[in-house]
């Protein structure tokens, strides 16, 4: 698991469901070079999500593709995924007006047990704790990177690496990095966050 450099406060938490399971053969698949259907995507293939409100764009990549999955396929896997992640980090860390205490929203795209078991989170998964010593927040880094696990041609399963960096001001003048993974997995046509390994910490 990421972890947060020395002198910096320190969270993290874990959180992954029995489908996690299904994820296990994709870390150990990735490392593959012998498999061709496990190649990394080819250089220049990452998208940018760029928000209105934000203008720093997020860099969404696939690192791995564990099966066979067409160059089609990946693409709309990437382009989901990683709008899941964003409206998560909109909802979480850089949107709505500050200073402020109350995230009634902060988990879009998680499932119904993974959002019971971050709310418990809320310290280390949004900004609820420093969120009345903030008055604004400037995001520095978006990054995203997909392992993807495929068979028969779909997407089953991706595991998102993520790095969300952020500087705010007001009393609660920091910049925060937040990183780890998330798990996602596909219900009903649409990818949603079953659990995740997050770490964070903030530098003054």
């Amino acid at each position: 698991m990421p972890r947060p450099s020395s002198g910096r406060t320190r969270g993290a938490r874990r959180l992954a469901g029995v489908v996690l399971v299904a994820l296990l053969p994709l870390s150990a698949g990735c490392r593959s070079t012998g498999d061709p259907s496990a190649a990394p995507e080819r250089p220049g293939g990452d998208a940018q999500v760029e928000l209105a409100s934000h203008p720093v764009p997020t860099r969404t990549g696939i690192h791995r593709v564990h099966g066979r999955l067409p160059v089609a396929r990946r693409k709309a896997v990437r382009r989901q995924v990683g709008e899941v992640v964003d409206r998560w980090w909109e909802a979480a860390y850089l949107g709505g007006t500050y200073p402020r205490s109350s995230f009634p929203s902060a988990f879009p795209g998680f499932t119904g047990a993974a959002e019971e078991r971050a709310r418990s989170d809320k310290a280390l998964l949004t900004n609820q704790t420093t969120g009345r010593r903030i008055e604004s927040v400037t995001p520095r880094r978006r990054a995203v990177t997909l392992d993807i696990l495929a068979t028969r041609g779909q997407a089953r399963a991706v595991t998102a690496h993520f790095v969300l960096r952020f500087d705010t001001t007001g009393p609660r003048t920091a910049t925060t990095t937040v990183r780890g993974r998330l798990f996602l997995t596909r219900r009903s046509g649409t990818w949603r966050i079953f659990g995740y390994d997050v770490a964070r910490g903030a530098r003054r």
